[in-house]
C-alpha cells in the first residue's frame, strides 16, 4: 500500500481533475491525503467527494509547506510502505506515479532534467530560475541529483521518518534540505524522467524572494557541508 500526499493551497480549479486522474490511473492499493489551506472552494469540493480511502485536513490559514507536510505525514496509514508527493496544480502527471513506484530506492525523484525528462509550456523566467537553482546547489554542495527542487517524489516511509524531524526549512526549500539530509545518511536516491507541464488553471504560488531567503538560510545552516570544506 502507498500513501499519496498532496498539499493544496487555493486549487479549486484543479482538484477535481487531479483526483479523478489519480483514482483512474493508480492500480495498486493506496490512500489519498489532501492537506488543504486557503479560502477558496477547494475544501468544499473535496468534502463532497465520495472516493475510497480519501483523507483530508483543512485550515483557512496558510500553514507553510513544512507544517502542512508534517500534518500530512501524521495521517499516513501504518500499513503504507511508501509516500508519494506531487504538486496539486497538475504540473505533475498522476499517470506517471506508477513509473516512480517501480523503483526501489529510499527516494525516487520525478526529474525534468534527466534524459527523456520534459518541460512543457513553462515560461522562460520560471524555467531559468529552476535551472539556475539546481546548478548553484550542485556547485555549492556537490550533490549530483539533477532535479533537486522537484516535488514529485516517492519516499520509503520509514526512511523519510528518520530525517523529516531534522528539517528546519519552512517552505519549498525543504525539498532540497531533505536531499541534503538523505545524502548525509547515505540513503539511495534515484531520478526517473517525467513530463512537467505548466499550470493552465489557477494562480501560481511561486514567490521568488521567499524562495531565495529560504536557500540563504540553508546555506548558513549547512555551511560546514560545502563541497570545498569536505
Amino acid at each position: 500500500m502507498i500513501s499519496i500526499l498532496i498539499l493544496l493551497y487555493n486549487e479549486e480549479d484543479n482538484v477535481e481533475e487531479l483526483t479523478r486522474r489519480i483514482y483512474s490511473s493508480v492500480k495498486i492499493p493506496f490512500e489519498l491525503i489532501y492537506i488543504i489551506d486557503g479560502t477558496d472552494n477547494t475544501y468544499n469540493l473535496v468534502k463532497k467527494m465520495k472516493f475510497r480511502n480519501l483523507k483530508y485536513d483543512y485550515s483557512k490559514k496558510k500553514r507553510g509547506y513544512k507544517n502542512s507536510f508534517i500534518k500530512g505525514l501524521s495521517l499516513v496509514d501504518k500499513k503504507s510502505s511508501k509516500i508519494v508527493t506531487l504538486d496539486g496544480d497538475l504540473n505533475h502527471q498522476p499517470e506517471e506515479i506508477k513509473k516512480l513506484i517501480k523503483k526501489d530506492s529510499d527516494i525516487v525523484i520525478g526529474s525534468r532534467y534527466v534524459s527523456k525528462g520534459k518541460v512543457e509550456k513553462l515560461n522562460f523566467f520560471k524555467r531559468a530560475i529552476s535551472f539556475l537553482a539546481n546548478l548553484i546547489i550542485r556547485f555549492i554542495w556537490g550533490i549530483k541529483i539533477k532535479d533537486k527542487t522537484s516535488g514529485f517524489r516517492v519516499y520509503k516511509k520509514q526512511r523519510l521518518f528518520k530525517i523529516i524531524h531534522l528539517c528546519t526549512s519552512s517552505n519549498f526549500e525543504i525539498l532540497f534540505e531533505i536531499l541534503l539530509l538523505a545524502n548525509m545518511k547515505k540513503m539511495s536516491i534515484t531520478e526517473v524522467p517525467i513530463t512537467f507541464k505548466a499550470r493552465t488553471r489557477g494562480k501560481s504560488k511561486f514567490q521568488l524572494f521567499r524562495i531565495i531567503n529560504g536557500y540563504i538560510k540553508l546555506l548558513m545552516k549547512y555551511f560546514p557541508l560545502l563541497r570545498w570544506h569536505s
